[in-house]
């Protein structure tokens, strides 16, 4: 149903499908270049945040349009990209079934009504609109959402697709595909743990909700509570990462009857419903309404952990401490920029992260900066702390890196591009050391201001703001090689004792960039004084991008993004360079033989904590 200039979405919207050319940029990719919004690429991030995903529906060709997203940095909060020139009212129908959703929660937004017509034809009860609505999409009740903001969903629907890629590749049955999948659950009957939890569950789903209960909480939480009830709840994963809580049942003990039997479609085609089934000794149960699943059939690829796992109250991808399946040695921690956090994708294993991310007013803060973990391992004073909530770029997790503080890890993992890249500003009175922008620029300069503020004043730095700094902070430019290799010399010894650190240098390629002139002589420098001091370190290693960097196909927009297939390649090097225990899992687009090759890798555990517990509602005044 098309959504008029003034008219309301009818359901609650869980993703948005995407059109490009003339709706999410203006202008027409195949014809010339185009300029992305601004205001439209925020939304894409805020509506990640909200639990509200973005796909791709576009005629267009990939590479170019990848080529365009990873300029702005939003290629990686795109999920089910369908880019080519084929009819687009099929594309999205196998959007919206790859997402395992229905059509009611799906808006697709496009300039053409003839695009709009067919996909509503293809796709009974899509919601659609033209870009008319987009000045008031986020304040529509349909979008509200709900606070994600360790990106839980999104990540939940990368781990679906990557399987759902994965399962395209092979000839394998799917039954046999669920083997190798190293399918994992733990049945939990203490369900009164997590009671809000399971209600919110019980409300959300649908095509695996067996009898549609729709009980109040107190109804809900008086169930789970009653003696004469067995209700339990579930827990899975596979190799491919974890689902959390994703199923919840209520048996009543002298009646025999499972009034309450239900999934999230996060586990849709794993087998977890007929297999607990099963389990349960197949109780009476009436089915009501349509289910897009049969209880019918045997399981047996489904293995059951021993003990109890952690508590998931976000349903979130990663495994706690308290995982019943055993741990495996060589925790490792990843720190850096979008090098690392896409080369994640690649890695599997005992992973934590400390990654570069939008900060609460949209501004984005870089991790891995040598000069903040100095700060961080002897703590901000009071003053400092203060002045870092009126700094947009850091927030207080900058200075409490786990890099040195309490440290607890095997090998650390670290990109050194942002002591490549960003340039040093102290505060006057407290000494607070802020790495912001690049190195060959100075946002102090009175003769930068419009164009700072241009670009920076949707993320609370206005022209009040910048004279506010101007006066506070004085510019250092970016790290020279000596403080550099210090601090370097510093972190070897700062980490634990048993602990390896794998440093990325960066590349060297002459590529040309009108914005960065000459920056790969300025890597050449620091990648002399990286290998310099790290000959006397007999605890580090370098995973050195220039052994696979080196010819100008290997970019995309600039010396720092490379190349998918390239991220791949460092994942292989960084195992290499000492972090062993890392499972390296295939790209996407690799063959179906490749894909084979690894099918056994290890699963992937991104932990996110640090992320969901970031503080919030900080205020920064002007």
């Amino acid at each position: 149903m098309t959504v008029d200039q003034v008219g309301g979405l009818s359901a609650p919207v869980k993703m948005i499908v995407w059109d490009l050319d003339d709706t999410f940029w203006r202008g027409t990719l195949s014809e010339g270049p185009v300029e992305c919004d601004p205001a439209l690429v925020d939304m894409v991030r805020v509506l990640n945040r909200r639990g509200i995903v973005s796909a791709i529906c576009s005629k267009n060709d990939e590479e170019p349009v990848r080529i365009q997203l990873e300029s702005v940095g939003l290629w990686d909060e795109f999920v089910f990209a369908r880019i080519d020139w084929t009819p687009k009212g099929a594309r999205v129908a196998q959007i919206i079934e790859d997402a395992q959703l229905r059509p009611e929660n799906v808006l697709f937004l496009d300039d053409l009504p003839a695009n709009l017509g067919e996909a509503e034809h293809v796709s009974p009860g899509l919601q659609t609109a033209g870009p008319e609505i987009l000045d008031r999409l986020l304040g529509l009740p349909q979008l509200v959402g709900k606070e994600d903001g360790a990106l839980t969903r999104l990540r939940q629907y990368q781990v679906l697709e990557r399987k759902l890629t994965d399962r395209q590749e092979t000839s394998d049955s799917h039954e046999d595909f669920l083997r190798s999948c190293d399918i994992r659950v733990v049945v939990h009957e203490d369900a009164g743990e997590q009671v809000d939890r399971l209600h919110e569950l019980a409300l959300r789903t649908n095509q695996l909700n067996f009898t549609k209960r729709r009980l109040t909480s107190d109804e809900f939480a008086a169930l789970v509570a009653d003696p004469e009830v067995v209700s339990g709840y579930v827990e899975a994963s596979d190799r491919y990462g974890d689902y959390g809580i994703c199923g919840f049942y209520a048996l009543h003990k002298r009646s025999g009857v499972l009034t309450d039997y239900l999934f999230s479609c996060r586990v849709l085609n794993m087998g977890i419903e007929q297999w607990l089934y099963d389990r349960l000794g197949r109780p009476e149960l009436e089915v009501v309404g349509e289910v897009v699943s049969s209880l019918t059939g045997t399981v047996d690829w489904i293995t059951v952990d021993d003990g109890t796992t952690g508590n998931d109250t976000a349903g979130s991808g990663g495994r706690s401490a308290g995982s019943g399946r055993p741990e495996r040695s060589g925790r490792i921690l990843i720190v850096g920029g979008c090098d690392l956090s896409t080369t994640a994708d690649f890695l599997g294993g005992d992973i934590t992260t400390e990654f570069a991310h939008p900060g609460e007013t949209g501004a984005f803060i870089h991790s891995g900066h040598t000069e903040t973990f100095r700060l961080s391992a002897v703590g901000l004073t009071e003053a400092q702390a203060m002045l870092v909530d009126r700094l947009p770029m850091v927030d207080q997790d900058t200075y409490r890196s786990a890099t040195v503080v309490a440290p607890d890890y095997d090998v650390l993992v670290l990109s050194v591009l942002t002591d490549y890249t960003q340039g040093l500003y102290r505060h006057r009175q407290t000494g607070l050391v802020v790495p912001w922008n690049q190195f060959t620029s100075d946002v102090t300069d009175p003769a930068m201001r419009d164009r700072l503020v241009k670009r920076h004043a949707r993320e609370s730095m206005d022209e009040a703001w910048f004279a506010w700094f101007a006066d506070e902070f004085e510019p250092l430019g970016g790290i020279a090689p000596a403080p550099f290799q210090e601090n370097i010399a510093w972190l070897a010894q700062s980490i634990p004792d048993h602990a390896t650190l794998v440093l990325v240098n960066g590349a060297e390629y002459p590529l040309s960039n009108p914005k960065e002139p000459d920056r790969h002589l300025h890597h050449q420098v620091m990648n002399a004084a990286l290998d310099e001091v790290v000959a006397d370190l007999p605890n580090a290693r370098v995973c050195d991008v220039r052994t696979f960097i080196s010819s100008e196909d290997d970019f995309t927009d600039h010396l720092r993004h490379y190349r998918r297939r390239c991220y791949l390649t460092m994942a292989e090097e960084i195992r290499s360079a000492g972090a062993a225990t890392l499972d390296v899992q295939p790209e996407r687009w690799t063959t179906a033989t490749f894909s084979k090759v690894y099918r056994f890798a290890g699963r992937r555990r991104l932990e996110v904590e640090r992320l969901a517990g970031r503080t919030r509602g900080r205020s920064r005044p002007t």
